[in-house]
């Protein structure tokens, strides 16, 4: 589930098509893990943070993928 959701907020970080917004969602989801582990009583799992990693550049990928696609197959 944690992949789908980092792959969904990679594909709608691609539909802004902003360097920016790419780059700081992707420091989003590294501040809140660092936030999560500073305030949780019990240990985190830096697996999740790379399920997460993995999951937001899987999206990119596809978005990015799907965007070739598109233009490739639109009529000239």
């Amino acid at each position: 589930m944690l992949f789908l959701t980092a792959a969904s907020i990679g594909i709608c970080a691609g539909m802004l098509r902003s360097a920016f917004s790419i780059a700081f969602i992707a420091f989003l989801i590294a501040a809140t893990f660092g936030l999560a582990t500073a305030v949780s009583v019990g240990h985190t799992s830096y697996l999740d943070l790379l399920i997460a990693i993995l999951g937001y550049n899987a999206g990119l990928i596809n978005f990015l993928a799907g965007l070739i696609v598109v233009r490739r197959l639109r009529p000239a």
